[in-house]
């Protein structure tokens, strides 16, 4: 009897011990690579900004579409187990007679999938109706809660004409799911390509960013004021992920966004670095509802989409 206590003992710390490293595995682990490196070039990034002559964009207003709680742990690997607020949304540039959406978070029925906390349907109209007037559509990535308010639009075939997608953007249709491109779309679709960084109106620049997807890209703008921002997708979701230099847990990369860690902490390290030694750029987390309120209250963001400049 006492030794098949022992051995029932045993075999429970042995499983402990295995639970422990998953959990350790899944929300803990933060080890940086030992070699490579994401670059940011400011002085490139502001000559591009500035290659398109014309009026840059007087404000920047944000929707917030919708709201669900997570771990905080699994947004920021190693920290707590507080819950913190995950938001979607959709930005709008305003210049004096036109308009550039940055992200267009996702339709009512793709968030009741998911089953978020809440969802603004005031929001989403007023979201359908600036992407209708916008001159242009750009997205941080070809995850569908980015690129799926486009795709669920009822106006979507119109509203592609004016859409700057990557080829790798288009590409990636698993990443849209369960959203799907109109049919025939994808096939004549054609994307906007380029290397490294490229400017798409004045004080607007594209920085390829793949990591958290083959899409990926950070997009840079300089408003008329001089006030610069990195809307930095989901390269960092969270705020602190930038400020503390830890990605998003394992659970998350490896298992549900399936991305290159790698790139992604280079990534992260370099806009880390970035914010140390340039404070004032304001840089976008991707689904950080504090962070994001804070911008807001700073006036650096402004709540709620307007009348739309034509």
């Amino acid at each position: 009897m006492r030794r098949w206590i022992s051995r029932l003992g045993k075999l429970f710390a042995v499983l402990a011990l295995l639970a422990a490293c998953a959990i350790y595995w899944l929300f803990y682990d933060n080890r940086m690579p030992s070699s490579g490196k994401y670059a940011i070039d400011m002085a490139t990034i502001r000559a591009e900004a500035s290659r398109i002559a014309g009026d840059k964009a007087s404000r920047i207003e944000i929707e917030t579409l919708s709201h669900n709680t997570l771990p905080r742990i699994v947004m920021v690997a190693g920290t707590s187990w507080g819950k913190v607020d995950q938001i979607r949304t959709s930005y709008r540039l305003v210049f004096p007679s036109s308009s550039i959406i940055v992200d267009t978070a996702y339709d009512p029925k793709t968030a009741a999938i998911y089953k978020v906390d809440s969802f603004d349907n005031a929001a989403w109209r007023r979201l359908l109706k600036a992407m209708d007037d916008a001159s242009q559509i750009v997205v941080t990535h070809e995850h569908n809660d980015h690129l799926g308010g486009l795709m669920a639009s009822p106006n979507v075939t119109k509203l592609l004409a004016k859409a700057r997608l990557t080829p790798e953007q288009v590409a990636n249709t698993k990443a849209l799911k369960p959203l799907r491109w109109p049919a025939g779309s994808r096939e004549t679709f054609q994307a906007f390509q380029y290397d490294t960084l490229i400017a798409i109106a004045p004080g607007v620049v594209l920085v390829k960013a793949a990591g958290h997807t083959p899409g990926s890209q950070m997009i840079y703008v300089q408003r008329a004021d001089g006030q610069e921002y990195i809307f930095m997708g989901d390269t960092a979701s969270s705020a602190d992920n930038v400020k503390l230099e830890r990605i998003r847990s394992r659970l998350v990369t490896d298992y549900y966004t399936q991305e290159d860690r790698t790139a992604v902490f280079l990534q992260t390290k370099a806009l880390h670095d970035l914010s140390v030694a340039e404070p004032k750029i304001v840089l976008v987390p991707g689904h950080d509802a504090a962070s994001i309120d804070g911008l807001v209250q700073s006036n650096l963001l402004m709540r709620g989409f307007t009348s739309t400049p034509r």
